[in-house]
């Protein structure tokens, strides 16, 4: 059954995604600077904004910095994490991170991934801020997971399924109606599996009704398939190949 592929590659991004750390940023801002952060404080440019208001000299670094260092594990994981991801790797997929994090960040979460996803995360790949796109281009994910909007658009072109995901620290920030036929949007990590799911399946039925090897090197042509369908061909298509697989 070549159609069926032995394994799916998702790349994921750690903060924001497999990380929170929105409340450990909170509770040590206050610890250390005697600061009540906002959600939107929690990020860089928040963070410097209201340092610059109320006349302190921290900067966003000076919260970071040793909050990698020394309260790393204090990150927390979405309770529907870890077994959506074990529910999907036992179905195939293989899941590894694309993360942006500068080289002073980078060994915390290599850290954090080592302790908490044993035997789930194959890799960690760090774009030191670069875009997204070589490392997409070079390891050939067929599903791309972020929180950052921005970042996904950069990868946009490439043939990849580009999954928003839907956090605390992003709730404020709608995908632009333009971009809701490109990139899928997920709440939780249920909605990831689901996503998945409907992916490979229609991998599948593609390559079964183009008589393809479900390989990473069909990506291309796989993926360009996919996009040639209209909904209604897809769904005519998926019929078909339930069919064919209850036989």
């Amino acid at each position: 059954m070549n159609y069926v592929a032995k394994t799916i590659i998702a790349s994921i991004d750690f903060d924001g995604v497999l990380a929170q750390g929105v409340n450990a940023k909170i509770k040590y801002a206050k610890k250390w600077f005697g600061v009540d952060l906002t959600l939107e404080q929690t990020k860089k440019q928040g963070f410097n904004a209201l340092m610059q208001k109320l006349g302190k000299q921290h900067t966003y670094r000076d919260l970071m910095d040793p909050l990698n260092e020394e309260h790393i594990m204090e990150y927390e994981v979405s309770g529907d994490c870890i077994p959506v991801l074990k529910k999907l790797y036992a179905m195939g997929f293989r899941f590894m991170i694309i993360t942006s994090r500068n080289q002073h960040d980078y060994p915390y979460a290599v850290q954090f991934v080592a302790a908490k996803f044993p035997d789930l995360i194959e890799k960690i790949h760090n774009t030191r801020d670069e875009p997204k796109t070589k490392f997409v281009q070079r390891l050939k994910p067929r599903v791309h997971i972020d929180d950052d909007i921005k970042k996904l658009k950069q990868i946009e072109e490439c043939p990849i399924e580009l999954i928003y995901y839907r956090q605390s620290e992003n709730v404020n920030k709608e995908l632009p109606a333009g971009d809701k036929q490109r990139i899928h949007e997920a709440k939780n990590w249920t909605d990831i599996s689901i996503l998945l799911e409907q992916i490979k399946r229609s991998h599948e039925a593609i390559c079964w009704k183009n008589r393809w090897a479900n390989k990473w090197y069909m990506i291309d042509k796989i993926w360009g398939a996919r996009q040639s369908l209209s909904k209604p061909e897809l769904q005519e298509l998926l019929k078909e190949y339930d069919s064919f697989s209850r036989r």
